[in-house]
């Protein structure tokens, strides 16, 4: 059903394990797949992502972000596809679920949850935002732009949820 799909980087080893287990209970509730795409991994971040992936998958690096989230994306096997980065994880992923096992996906393009932004280490400034970065795979799914890439074709239907990922 859902293929989640994540950049792996050098300086992630404080956030990366936090962000494979907030993806854990989703991945056992909802049929799943982890595609890691290495960006050229010399720190170790990578074999912590890889004990929880399904396929990790070995990338250049050519400071072109949509090169590199099309490479994984061309591995996704499922209906719906997720993407999020390596220092990002989410809080509580129960709306998720909910949507994934539920009626609604079999109508709604994409699934909007909120990137929760921090200004601040102590986590007491930050902003949210929806982010559009779950939709359902069709065979023009695909990223443009180098640097804050975006996902085409643009969905019509979207589901929003409560759910967010914290990112510092």
């Amino acid at each position: 059903v859902l293929s989640i799909s994540m950049l792996v980087s050098n300086n992630r080893r404080d956030t990366i394990e936090k962000c494979m287990e907030s993806l854990v209970p989703l991945m056992k509730a909802v049929p799943s797949e982890l595609i890691i795409v290495d960006t050229g991994c010399t720190d170790g971040s990578v074999d912590i992502a890889r004990k929880y992936a399904d396929k990790v998958v070995p990338f250049v690096w050519c400071k072109d972000f949509s090169a590199a989230r099309n490479t994984g994306l061309r591995e996704c096997t499922g209906e719906w596809f997720l993407y999020l980065d390596d220092d990002e994880w989410f809080e509580d992923v129960s709306e998720l679920i909910a949507f994934f096992q539920g009626e609604e996906r079999k109508y709604c393009d994409a699934l909007w949850y909120i990137q929760r932004n921090y200004d601040n280490f102590e986590g007491t400034a930050y902003t949210d935002a929806y982010v559009g970065r779950c939709v359902k795979m069709t065979p023009e799914t695909k990223f443009h732009g180098k640097i804050h890439e975006w996902l085409e074709p643009l969905p019509k239907m979207i589901k929003q949820v409560r759910s967010f990922v914290h990112h510092y």
